[in-house]
């Protein structure tokens, strides 16, 4: 790879997609025009224990079955080569990058799997305005001559109607789960983590009409509902910047306590 991140910006992460890079232009030359990281490392909240990188792959044109097969064929030797560190992302077009990001259907790797058989939930305008505001770029041209279209209005309506739909199902299913706990149980770290935080970034946006990691919207969540929310909501970034462990009942319910303060906040707000 010739290309390089900002020095300034490099972390932990750099080695991986230097070799995902090197991965994909030994098994698909010349098909990645461009590439920028976003997500938890693009915000400076990527744990290495726990965060996987996300991209934004540009490829010469819309990826069709004869490319997707050699992307398919690229992502499984770099999974190969990089076992416990995975790449998640879209493979796109320029012209992609021009319009309103929601229903195209493209290649992309979630989790470590690689997929083409339905649309990406991680195209849509949080992910556009993450990549226009904060990417990091490693290769291709600087985001700022791409001219990425931006619509926040798009975006608050966007993760309010997620936090309404996706969150309130993922917090009723948090609700059932604990109500088959014993008090002495423990459930990953992991739970909280995902299930506070993440809708705690929803609320942020919502709110702000910006874009934060995990970390910093549960902080700011919590510094704006104070009392034991806040406690919980600290207490929960802390989890996240640890490796994963058990955690207890009491913590747990408490994280779902505030998840649910949080989704009523969002209920609130106008669309």
């Amino acid at each position: 790879m010739t290309e390089t991140a900002d020095e300034s910006r490099r972390d932990d992460w750099f080695d991986t997609i230097r070799l995902w890079v090197d991965t994909f232009d030994e098994i698909a030359p010349r098909t990645i025009e461009g590439l920028y990281v976003v997500g938890s490392v693009a915000l400076d909240d990527g744990q290495p224990h726990s965060s996987d990188i996300d991209v934004i792959a540009i490829t010469t044109e819309p990826a069709d079955e004869d490319m997707a097969g050699t992307l398919l064929t690229a992502h499984t030797v770099f999974a190969e080569r990089s076992p416990n560190r995975t790449v998640d992302g879209p493979f796109v077009a320029w012209g992609d990058l021009l319009a309103s990001p929601q229903g195209v259907t493209r290649p992309w790797m979630l989790d470590g799997n690689f997929h083409h058989d339905a649309e990406c939930f991680e195209l849509n305008p949080i992910t556009w305005y993450t990549l226009a505001t904060y990417g990091v770029r490693v290769r291709g041209p600087e985001l700022a001559e791409l001219a990425i279209p931006i619509d926040q209005d798009d975006m608050v309506r966007f993760v309010i109607d997620n936090a309404r739909s996706y969150w309130t199902v993922v917090h009723d299913q948090f609700v059932a789960a604990l109500g088959e706990l014993r008090p002495s149980d423990t459930l990953s770290s992991s739970v909280p983590v995902w299930c506070l935080l993440g809708t705690c970034r929803m609320f942020y946006t919502a709110v702000t009409g910006d874009v934060a990691s995990k970390s910093a919207a549960g902080l700011w969540a919590g510094n704006l509902m104070g009392g034991a929310h806040q406690n919980t909501c600290e207490a929960v970034v802390a989890l996240r910047a640890e490796a994963d462990h058990e955690v207890s009942v009491d913590l747990l319910r408490a994280s779902s306590d505030a998840m649910a303060e949080v989704l009523k906040r969002i209920a609130k707000l106008p669309r």
